[in-house]
């Protein structure tokens, strides 16, 4: 099976202007960049079954993905090669929720996004990976709680990430409170959410 997870950045247009709560000197720097280095920290955190299949066994989620490149703010497209790290997803907490049983057995990691390719979509990023579910014991609820074997299973998922989100915003300061962005205390990185429980963080360094 196939999944596609659409990680979407959000268009400034939708920001008030308000420039009293505005850095214009950070903000008109940021307008004037021509070329600039990201380094962008995708995370993942929530709760999530896995356990492939329709088992009652889930566990605190938490991954990361950092991707590293030089990017042509005029034109918008990369002018380096695209550096993607994947860390090791950490799972805590497993229960068989919504049951009185025990948690289940994983007899394996747990990975819940590790990359494989990319390509370009116009300013769209495109990544594919796996999900790779491990072989567990997990409880026969609503039978009983003893435990039973089930197999593992690698899935492919697909990651989009929106890179056309403006510099601008760096300098927007107090005026974004209430919207979905966020800007770091010392204004050299800015947050995004995604879907599927990701958030991304792009921090720019500026080339011309």
């Amino acid at each position: 099976m196939k999944r596609s997870i659409p990680i979407v950045a959000v268009f400034l247009c939708a920001v008030p202007l308000q420039s009293a709560a505005q850095d214009m000197a950070l903000a008109q720097k940021w307008a004037a960049a021509k070329v600039v280095k990201y380094r962008v920290e995708g995370v993942h955190k929530a709760r999530k079954p896995v356990v492939f299949g329709d088992y009652e066994g889930k566990g605190e989620v938490l991954d990361r993905i950092t991707l590293e490149f030089t990017w042509d703010v005029r034109n918008g497209k990369m002018t380096s090669p695209l550096v993607i790290t994947d860390a090791t997803t950490e799972v805590t907490n497993l229960k068989s929720d919504g049951t009185n049983c025990g948690p289940p057995q994983l007899k394996g990691p747990y990975e819940h996004f590790q990359s494989v390719s990319h390509s370009m979509l116009g300013d769209l990023l495109e990544i594919k990976g796996t999900r790779t579910f491990p072989p567990a014991s997990v409880s026969n609820y609503p039978a009983s709680c003893s435990m039973r074997a089930i197999a593992g299973k690698k899935e492919n998922v697909v990651v989009h990430v929106g890179l056309s989100a403006k510099l601008e915003i760096l300098g927007m300061g107090d005026m974004l409170k209430g919207s979905p962005f966020k800007v770091s205390a010392d204004k050299k990185s800015f947050t995004i959410p995604g879907a599927e429980n990701w958030s991304w963080t792009f921090t720019p360094t500026l080339v011309e």
